[in-house]
């Protein structure tokens, strides 16, 4: 019965519709309904699995089906897989910034080809072990590399604080609430213009950033990228001071900002920019 309830689950993520499954998920009963009875089939632990669905689908993961059904499911920002297909072409260097356990990298390195390269940053231990991991199970480690640094300001060490899960985290100087940070460890820290200029790293063409309110710092960190190699920029915004930096960084870059959603409307002022989703920036 259990397994059975898992089969139907994964085919009705490949069959259903994009705006059904969100019109599940935003009717919080239902969404409910549905997460409680999976939770009750599905095995306590990592479990081997294979993406039922998404952009993604086919991809091999480690998966605590307990809490991280979105993966398994291909329902984990939507929004942003759309525009990495759409967009992302054969060929390109790609940064995941904020890799965690390697879901989007995983799309990178599908959507940049044999001939592209994804980079992937990710400062916690226990993520950086997953996404390793993941890397591995899918035959990608000529493809993706992986980078054990804090994307930040400066490259120097950085003071990172770990949330109540452990799977998710943010550099000390961060925009946003820290509240329930209440572990930090020092791990090393890394400007993106140091990992090109100074270390000698391919120019990305497009960079992706979810570093829970680290853009303040990284973007910081770019200026050198935004003038050569003007790369196109997927930014997920957390919060007011995040929205502010990006919008003055990037425009003073003579980037153009745009919603992420279909047709990309571009954001024609600051009080417009939504500081709780994603951006795509084009140079």
């Amino acid at each position: 019965m259990k397994k059975s309830l898992l089969s139907l689950a994964a085919l009705s993520a490949r069959l259903l519709p994009d705006p059904i499954k969100r019109w599940v998920y935003r009717y919080k009963p239902l969404a409910k309904l549905v997460r409680n009875t999976l939770n009750k089939a599905a095995p306590i632990g990592f479990t081997a699995v294979v993406v039922a669905a998404g952009e993604v689908a086919g991809a091999k993961m480690q998966l605590d089906l307990q809490s991280e059904k979105d993966y398994w499911l291909g329902t984990y920002e939507t929004d942003l897989q759309q525009t990495v297909t759409e967009l992302i072409q054969p060929g390109w260097v790609a940064y995941d910034v904020g890799a965690n356990i390697g879901f989007i990298s995983l799309l990178l390195a599908k959507m940049v080809g044999e001939t592209g390269q994804v980079f992937s940053f990710e400062a916690l231990p226990t993520n950086l072990e997953r996404l390793r991991t993941h890397i591995a199970m899918n035959g990608l480690a000529s493809r993706v590399i992986v980078v054990p640094k804090a994307v930040a300001a400066a490259s120097e060490s950085v003071r990172f604080l770990i949330g109540p899960s452990g799977a998710m985290g943010k550099a000390e100087g961060s925009a946003g609430r820290s509240d329930g940070h209440h572990q930090a460890i020092e791990v090393p820290g890394i400007s993106l213009d140091d990992f090109v200029y100074q270390e000698g790293n391919p120019t990305p063409q497009v960079i992706k950033m979810d570093i829970e309110g680290g853009e303040v710092l990284a973007l910081k960190g770019m200026t050198r990228l935004f003038e050569k190699a003007r790369p196109l920029i997927l930014l997920e915004l957390h919060g007011p001071e995040a929205a502010q930096t990006a919008w003055e960084t990037l425009t003073a870059a003579g980037y153009s900002l745009h919603r992420m959603q279909r047709g990309y409307p571009q954001v024609s002022s600051f009080n417009d920019l939504d500081w709780k989703a994603y951006l795509v920036a084009k140079p």
